[in-house]
């Protein structure tokens, strides 16, 4: 009898622990229809048009853009996502979360003139202040784990607790008693909090580089990539592989989303993969892969490079300038493993009727060229990211007008619209719970305990702190969105890097974008690799290991360009062309190391293991080592070539003479 009791106990405690964790795990998005659907484009024009006025003005306080932007996006949010894994439509809960959104929005909006002369330990919150505050950060909480999940969510509530229950700790990590009132003060006054720079720089000009990547699809711009891809990689062994990586990388560097470019570039290049025999997992984890890499890529980047140029100070378009180098040997690696693997297994190349030449296929998409040319010239001019921004979107629409069939009239205008806020929602609630983060980080001073137990756990040593700082922004990347594990690791991490160990500013953000970025393809959440196994048909588990493996230049390369900074452009141009050279002959030897075959015939394990060794030798910032490896390396490498040809060649002839 208790034997039973127990067992029945135990179940209904599995139970509700499955309906907590059901209940934390991300819910259905949805696209409203009827009524609402009219309501939400009626919003989004409301929110281009307001968010657009303020970005380009620049007379709104901080404070003030932001709570226009909430009291515009919060309803977006609220109507295009459901309350339970389970549902599929909107409840009445759901309506009461926007009522509750925009007036509490609204309350920091109309008092904007009050907090604009507010001083610390002399202002009063008041009651309604207080309520409105609270309310819209549990309204932020519930977006956040509707929108992306459990990770996100449990940091910030972990660190909730954290603020009122760390004065009951023991240790280091004890901090003193934090009044409720103060608390509240810190998150919704001052720019530590939600107010913070994360959700001013979506707010700003992260939305408008979202709404230029839609108008650039929806006038056709996609298509460019792809025919130029095709042109250029088609005809070679696995062309289709090598025009996903391509096209992916072009359009990737356009949207910033790796989601939004497997579903843009996936239903076109996993197809043809598939035709020419490449199996399921192998397809979707190009096309997972190559997405991802588009966060890291220039002219756009993804959100995460906005943040970093307002969290540095570093001009947007000089962090364009220095991720080129890296951002391409990032391609090179996944470029040069899909090679390997096309040469190993005969793969075809593209069906000549899918090929156009480069003149046809600039021709039929020129009008495509000028929004992405306008782009790079503002960025070259120096003009602010929200200048940029709005400058290539209007860009986009008069160069629409001159081509027929693709012109950007009310309603592709109003349908841009929505599609820019419904792709911002996750972006929404990833940096507004980043503020809340941020807050309770400065508010405790965890990020000076933190500092210290990372400076214990390493002894101190640079090489162990990286390695550290590396594994601890994938475990945040298990369960945050790309952004959210940025803002985490400049909160927590940087401190060691920059200020103990003296590395400079510009090296460190860009590992933590690298790492941050990789998130989209690292288990158990990889958000691209389950985008394009859908499309493919495969078990996105079973991707796991060859999409990391075509990834191994994000893995490696910040390491590399941590200590050679020439990857960068920092420095003169010898220090420049010697360690690009350096850094892409890094990532080479890497993948002939993980393929561990030279055309078709396998490396003896031991010469595989000289490869690594090589490769990672590269990462001191000796040139003498750096040239003697290298010649080394790559003079085994043309051996094992020609006696791999020599090999096929011998197998070719027996057959004859036999």
């Amino acid at each position: 009898m208790n034997s039973q009791s127990h067992r029945s106990t135990l179940g209904h405690m599995q139970a509700a622990c499955s309906s907590i964790m059901k209940w934390m795990g991300e819910t259905h998005r949805i696209h409203p229809t009827g009524r609402v659907e009219t309501l939400l484009a009626g919003l989004s024009v409301l929110a281009v048009l307001m968010i657009s006025w303020y970005a380009l003005v620049g007379v709104a306080r901080q404070q003030y853009q932001i709570a226009i932007f909430l009291a515009l996006l919060m309803p977006a949010c609220f109507l295009t996502t459901t309350c339970g894994p389970d549902t599929k439509t909107l409840k009445p809960i759901d309506y009461i979360f926007v009522i509750a959104g925009v007036l509490s929005s609204l309350w920091f909006v109309m008092n904007e003139g009050r907090y604009e002369v507010w001083m610390t330990g002399f202002s009063e919150l008041t009651v309604i202040d207080l309520t409105a505050g609270t309310i819209l950060s549990l309204l932020i909480i519930e977006l956040g784990r509707r929108t992306i999940g459990f990770g996100l969510t449990a940091t910030v509530l972990v660190l909730l607790l954290y603020v009122w229950l760390g004065d009951w700790m023991i240790g280091a990590f004890r901090h003193p008693p934090i009044d409720f009132r103060y608390f509240m003060e810190m998150q919704l006054i001052t720019n530590d909090g939600v107010f913070g720079s994360p959700l001013y720089v979506a707010a700003s000009y992260a939305f408008l580089f979202v709404l230029f990547g839609n108008f650039y699809i929806i006038s056709g711009g996609g298509q460019l990539f792809f025919d130029v891809s095709a042109s250029l990689t088609g005809r070679m062994t696995g062309g289709p592989a090598k025009a996903c990586v391509l096209s992916s990388g072009l359009y990737g560097s356009i949207s910033g989303s790796p989601v939004a470019d497997v579903a843009t570039t996936g239903p076109i290049s996993i197809p043809i993969m598939r035709r020419i025999g490449i199996s399921p997992e192998r397809a979707a984890s190009i096309e997972a892969t190559a997405s991802t890499g588009g966060s890291m890529l220039p002219p756009v980047m993804g959100a995460v490079a906005f943040v970093m140029a307002d969290f540095t100070g570093i001009p947007y378009a000089m962090i364009c300038l220095y991720a080129t180098l890296p951002a391409l040997a990032y391609y090179f690696g996944i470029f040069t493993l899909v090679h390997f693997d096309a040469v190993k297994e005969g793969q075809s190349r593209l069906p000549e009727d899918e090929i156009i030449g480069m003149k046809i296929a600039l021709a039929r998409n020129w009008t495509s060229i000028l929004p992405i040319a306008a782009l790079i010239w503002l960025l070259a001019k120096g003009y602010s990211q929200a200048y940029v921004a709005a400058g290539s979107v209007i860009a986009v629409i008069l160069s629409s007008w001159l081509a027929p069939g693709r012109a950007i009239g009310p309603k592709k205008f109003i349908q841009a619209c929505v599609e820019t806020c419904y792709s911002s929602v996750p972006l929404t609630a990833a940096v507004a719970a980043s503020g809340i983060i941020i807050g309770c980080i400065e508010l405790t001073g965890l990020s000076g305990k933190f500092t210290l137990l990372l400076f214990q756990l390493s002894f101190g040593m640079l090489i162990p702190s990286l390695f550290l700082a590396a594994f601890i922004l994938l475990l945040l990347g298990t369960g945050m969105p790309t952004t959210g594990v940025y803002i985490m690791a400049v909160a927590l991490l940087a401190p060691v890097l920059v200020n103990k160990f003296g590395l400079p500013l510009m090296p460190v953000h860009l590992f933590f974008l690298f790492y941050a970025c990789l998130s989209a393809i690292t288990p158990p959440v990889a958000v691209a690799n389950f985008s394009a196994a859908a499309i493919a048909g495969a078990n996105p588990f079973k991707m796991t290991s060859y999409a990391c493996k075509l990834a191994i230049g994000g893995f490696v390369l910040p390491f590399f360009f941590i200590f050679n900074t020439g990857i960068l452009f920092v420095g003169d141009w010898s220090k420049i062309v010697s360690d690009g050279a350096m850094g892409f002959l890094m990532v080479f030897l890497c993948s002939v190391f993980l393929h561990g075959y030279v055309r078709r015939t396998k490396i003896p394990l031991l010469l595989r293991m000289l490869f690594a060794v090589a490769a990672f030798t590269l990462i001191f910032p000796s040139p003498w080592l750096q040239y003697s490896v290298a010649a080394g390396a790559l003079a085994v490498f043309a051996a094992l070539l020609l006696h791999a040809k020599r090999h096929e060649s011998a197998n070719v002839k027996a057959p004859m003479g036999a």
